[in-house]
Formats: C-alpha cells, structure tokens, sequence
C-alpha cells in the first residue's frame, strides 16, 4: 500500500487567514465574483466558534492532559493567553469556592 505524503504545511497563524476570510465575506457586494454560498458562511462561522471553544477549554485540558504535543502551539504561549488562561483559573476556583455556592443557592443570578 502506497503511503501519502503530503509537503503542504499548516500556517502558523490559521486564526489571522480566518479572520480574513470571515472579513473578506462581509464585504463581498453583488459585482464580486466570488459570491459565498449560504454553506460557506456557516463553515467560517462553525471555525470561529470552535476556535473560541479551544481555546476556552484549554486551560483546563493543560492540567488534565500535560503531555500532549498541541500544548507546544505557539498560541498557548502568547501574551494574550496568560492573563486569559491566569482569569479563567480563578473563575473556576471561585466556582468551586464553598462561600461562593452557598451565595449561589441563597441568592438567584440571572444571566
């Protein structure tokens, strides 16, 4: 069985071309050529979101699963990240915070 090996390599900033495409399509008007279909815009849409999941749900796949090499990324380095990643931290300790529960139950929070 023949092996396929492909030399094509994933950019290193996927989240800046998606970013493009999402602009490109909200600018496009009735004499653009390329004219998106209703299923492209929801593909750009389903990327976007599942991006914002990642990256919300890494912080804590970091502590469950260290070894993994996708916590290499450069993105999970980032300037950004740190104090995103250090917020969601203490969100998640407050939330497990006993006083805090007890608050909770005692008081309703509406959203």
């Amino acid at each position: 069985m023949e092996q396929y090996n492909d030399e094509r390599r994933i950019s290193p900033q996927p989240s800046k071309r998606i970013g493009a495409i999402n602009g490109r399509l909200s600018h496009i008007g009735p004499g653009d050529p390329i004219q998106p279909t209703v299923a492209e815009n929801a593909f750009v849409q389903v990327i976007m979101m599942f991006r914002k999941t990642f990256i919300q749900d890494s912080v804590l796949m970091l502590d469950f699963h260290p070894c993994y090499p996708i916590w290499q990324h450069s993105i999970l380095s980032d300037s950004a990240y740190l104090p995103f990643k250090r917020d969601l931290l203490q969100i998640e300790a407050q939330e497990h915070d006993p006083a805090h529960t007890l608050l909770q139950q005692c008081v309703p929070m509406q959203l």
